[in-house]
């Protein structure tokens, strides 16, 4: 698996308005970012070891942006972790 990052700007569909996801290793971390000041204002971590790995990304995601950001950032999460996730 390769380290990578993304920063979604989503803007008013989203907490904040900036998701930004970071792979390192087998370690996802999903950071909830404020627009105007870049401030953390909520933070998620897994593992791609973790049971459940799936619903625990899909539940943050869908408690911080809409059902159709959440898939968005959860096919990137697929492409550079190489999960199976079964409903991106």
């Amino acid at each position: 698996m390769a380290n990578a990052t993304k920063t979604f700007k989503i803007g008013e569909y989203a907490m904040g308005g900036i998701i930004q996801v970071k792979v390192t290793g087998k370690v996802i971390q999903v950071f909830v970012k404020e627009w105007d000041t870049n401030e953390t204002l909520r933070t998620g971590t897994t593992s791609t070891e973790d049971e459940g790995v799936e619903r625990k990304l899909s539940d943050f995601l869908n408690d911080v942006t809409t059902s159709y950001y959440a898939d968005k950032v959860m096919k990137w999460i697929k492409e550079k972790t190489g999960l199976k996730f079964m409903w991106c």
